[in-house]
This record gives structure tokens, sequence and C-alpha cells, in this order.
């Protein structure tokens, strides 16, 4: 491999997306002929067989336009993830009160971290701020509006 031909690659790397950055590697590795494959691995380190995935689907005309990823594709959400978080989130709030749950506002003093340990400890693995997010979704506050002087 050539010094021009490194050094396209290394400016051109950084610009470019997942996808269009493997499409790209694989037509460079193609342009090389043999061996082509082994030295744009080892320039940059990206896999070998993510750079035989692209010129496949570039031979089957696959590759997806105007997406990065097949659709479905990524992380799936925490509700998809744990179907029955919602419903563990509730025991553990509704075995602390003072949250009402026939009241209008619902409310919580637990903090983030102290649900999330205990969801940890039954195999539920999820972040304080995921978890904060979910109780906002469920239509909790983490904090109790302040107390009024009652009169009588």
């Amino acid at each position: 491999m050539d010094r021009t031909t490194k050094d396209r690659i290394k400016t051109m790397l950084p610009l470019l997306d997942e996808k269009t950055r493997r499409i790209y590697l694989a037509k460079e590795s193609e342009g090389l002929g043999r061996g082509g494959l082994k030295a744009v691995h080892e320039l940059t380190g990206v896999s070998k067989t993510t750079i035989i995935k692209a010129k496949k689907e570039m031979a089957e005309g696959t590759y997806i336009h105007g997406r990065i990823r097949k659709s479905g594709a990524g992380r799936k959400t925490t509700t998809q993830k744990y179907p029955k978080i919602n419903e563990e989130i509730k025991k553990i709030i509704e075995d602390r009160p003072p949250g009402s749950p026939e009241g209008y506002i619902l409310w919580t003093t637990e903090s983030l971290r102290d649900i999330k340990r205990t969801l940890s400890e039954n195999g539920l693995d999820v972040s304080h701020c995921t978890l904060g997010d979910l109780l906002k979704d469920m239509g909790y506050r983490l904090q109790p509006n302040q107390k009024t002087p009652q009169a009588g």
C-alpha cells in the first residue's frame, strides 16, 4: 500500500459514519487487489469480517440506503429488555410510602440509587438516570410537595 492511499484512508475515516466507513474500506481493499483486505485491516484496525461483510452487501446490493443500521438493530429499550420493570418499581415504592397511590400526585422520597440497588438485587440492571426517566413516565415525582401549615 503506497503512502497516498494510507493518507487518503486516514483522512477519510474520521469523517464517515459506521456504514459508509465499512463500505469505503471494502472499496479501498478491492482497489488494492490481492492482500488489500489484510493491508486495510492492519492500517485501520477494522475487523476483516466487517470489511468482508461490506463487500458482500455491495455485491448483493443489500446495503440499505438512508440508514446506518438495519431496522430493529441497536440497543433495546429498558422496557423491552425488562418487560416487568414498571411493576417491580411500583412494588419497591409502594413498600415504602409516603406517596399516596390515591393522590393526584404520586411521589417518593426514596433515592434513585436505593431503588436501583434493590432492582439490581432482583436481577434488573438499570442506571439511575434511566430509572428517573421511568419514574417520570409512570407519573412519579422524586420529592413530595412542601408541607403547608394546617389549620385546626
